[in-house]
């Protein structure tokens, strides 16, 4: 057996998880925390129990297994298996001088003094946002049926998580298919939204051809796992309006045709094995179906607005991809257009959809440094509070 060098074993010992101990909520006021996408940790579902996103071994080398989600006709591809939530990403250390990442940690510390009655709904961040929107609304009757029907709940959201509260909102546990009916929210009192992608990311559209690194590793989060995540194509833009010609002007594009994607060569289409099984193509119209289905849901309406308040966290100062260029009929990622947001998401599609009536508080903190910024964590106290 060959023995690793001091050195490296120091390296793999320095690496740290951190953990936050929230006590279970007490009381008839309740604050939800719903992370955003990548904001859990996961772990193998058996008796191992191997974390998978995201250890230290996983960010210092390329790696070999993915976090892809198997589906029929898939190829075989090193993965790890079925996989459990692990709480949610705190602070994740590598040696101070290496790497550290610093996710919901300082939030959920602040949380734990400053709002009333805190807990984290944390979930499978790869799964379709509509299931898991269920699950947050079944949670929130959860807790008033164990306080006799009499309870508040702050809802306060981050990322994608923006999507799965409002979804929840608007249908509670039931179908989508119809007019809005805020059925989820019968005992939410106030709701916050920091750096939610309501009209979608651009930015994701790339992700698809060229994956996701973390660190060194570009396994995880490969274009072959990105594919099987049903919350990666609902990340997307609601409509395909982030063409524009070789000037800059918009041009008509449909990005959501599987002949798109297949013909393209994005995504896992790059592989030219991959378009002649016809499983992938199969796979492609389900996940851009949930896309669709999803932006569907989540589309302005009218009526009155809700009877809950809510704040919405707007991200400046961080540009990012607005437009992809399109050439000789085809995209292409070089020379993107940019604009403002908060580095993943754009000002412009930071906003909840009509009719919500929203606060809005700008930062300058950038899209994961916001939850942990001391001006926004105040800001947000005072909200939910009432304060």
């Amino acid at each position: 057996m060959r023995l690793l060098p001091v050195p490296f074993l120091m390296l793999l010992s320095a690496c740290t998880a951190s953990r936050v101990a929230l006590p279970p909520p007490t009381g008839d006021e309740v604050t939800v925390f719903i992370h955003g996408y990548r904001g859990s940790f996961l772990a193998t579902a058996d008796a191992e129990h191997e974390r998978a996103w995201v250890s230290v071994g996983d960010l210092l080398t390329r790696g070999e297994r993915s976090l892809a989600l198997p589906f029929p006709g898939q190829r075989a591809t090193p993965t790890f298996g079925a996989l459990e939530v692990d709480g949610p990403m705190t602070r994740f250390t590598v040696l101070p001088w290496v790497a550290r990442y610093d996710i919901y940690k300082g939030f959920l510390e602040f949380a734990r003094e400053r709002l009333p009655g805190f807990m984290v709904f944390d979930y499978d961040w790869r799964q379709d946002n509509r299931v898991t929107a269920k699950r947050l609304c079944a949670l929130l009757e959860e807790l008033a049926a164990a306080r006799g029907g009499r309870v508040k709940v702050n809802l306060v959201a981050h990322s994608m998580g923006g999507l799965v509260t409002l979804h929840c909102l608007r249908y509670g546990t039931g179908d989508d298919t119809g007019e809005p009916t805020w059925a989820g929210a019968r005992h939410v009192k106030r709701v916050v939204f920091l750096g939610t992608p309501f009209r979608g990311a651009p930015g994701m559209f790339d992700d698809f051809t060229l994956g996701t690194p973390m660190g060194r590793n570009r396994a995880l989060l490969s274009p072959e796992a990105l594919f099987t995540f049903a919350s990666a194509f609902q990340l997307l833009p609601a409509e395909s309006d982030f063409f524009v010609d070789a000037s800059g002007q918009p041009v008509a594009f449909d990005a959501y045709r599987p002949d798109a994607w297949v013909d393209g060569g994005w995504g896992v289409f790059q592989d030219a094995a991959v378009r002649e099984l016809p499983a992938y193509r199969q796979w492609l119209e389900r996940m851009l179906e949930a896309r669709s289905g999803l932006a569907r849901a989540l589309s302005e309406r009218g009526g009155p607005p809700p009877p809950f308040r809510t704040l919405a966290v707007v991200g400046v100062g961080h540009p990012l991809i607005k437009s992809f260029r399109v050439i000789d009929g085809k995209p292409t990622f070089e020379d993107p257009v940019l604009a403002d947001g908060d580095g993943s998401v754009l000002t412009t599609r930071a906003l909840p959809p009509a009719p919500l009536h929203v606060d809005r508080l700008e930062t300058k903190a950038d899209h994961v440094a916001m939850v942990g910024d001391e001006e926004v964590m105040e800001a947000v106290a005072r909200f939910v509070t009432g304060d």
